[in-house]
């Protein structure tokens, strides 16, 4: 979801970090980090850039999206090594919709981009978006990373239309809580 052209909300300030677990920890952020999700977006090379967000888009621009985030609407899953976060899920409702089928967007540092690493990062946001009542998931496959993201929503029995959106369902994630989201990378 990049559209730097909504209004900004005030962010809430929650951060919850998970116990490290073989050098890797789950990292739940909802905007009380947003320096470092922030600092996450604008350490992304170009081509990862052109991955997450379809396109090579400048700082000022994603300062700009980051800024418009509707925060009620809104959470952001991080997957850290070494205290440095490799990757994030993202959380997209809307305030006409709710939470009744978000977008669902991942990011990933490349030079640690695995399928393992991406569909950990879905589960987590899977579990998250069933917690809030979901019953499936979207995602837009218009990036250059788009191959990857088909493969990882099949994975899980995803379902794409003609248009490039591949609908997840959430049914098959454990309402076990956090414990589910951890593994070893």
């Amino acid at each position: 979801m990049f559209d730097p052209a909504v209004g900004t909300h005030p962010s809430s300030l929650a951060l919850i970090k998970e116990p490290d677990i073989h050098g890797s920890s789950s990292l739940r952020i909802q905007s009380a980090s947003e320096d470092r999700i922030l600092s996450f977006f604008l350490n992304l090379s170009t081509e990862e850039r052109t991955c997450r967000f379809a396109g090579a888009v400048s700082d000022a621009a994603i300062r700009v999206w980051r800024q418009s985030i509707d925060r009620d609407y809104y959470v952001c899953v991080g997957q850290e090594r070494a205290h440095q976060p490799i990757g994030l899920v993202e959380l997209f409702g809307s305030r006409a919709t709710g939470w009744q089928r978000p977008e669902l967007a991942l990011s990933i540092r490349q030079a640690l981009d695995t399928f393992r690493l991406r569909l950990h990062l879905l589960e987590i946001g899977l579990s998250v978006a069933n917690e809030k009542g979901a019953v499936d998931v979207f995602m837009c496959l218009e990036g250059a990373d788009n191959a990857r993201q088909r493969a990882l929503a099949s994975h899980y029995g995803g379902i794409e239309d003609a248009s490039g959106i591949v609908v997840i369902p959430c049914g098959f994630v454990s309402v076990n809580g956090v414990s589910s989201w951890y593994g070893a990378l």
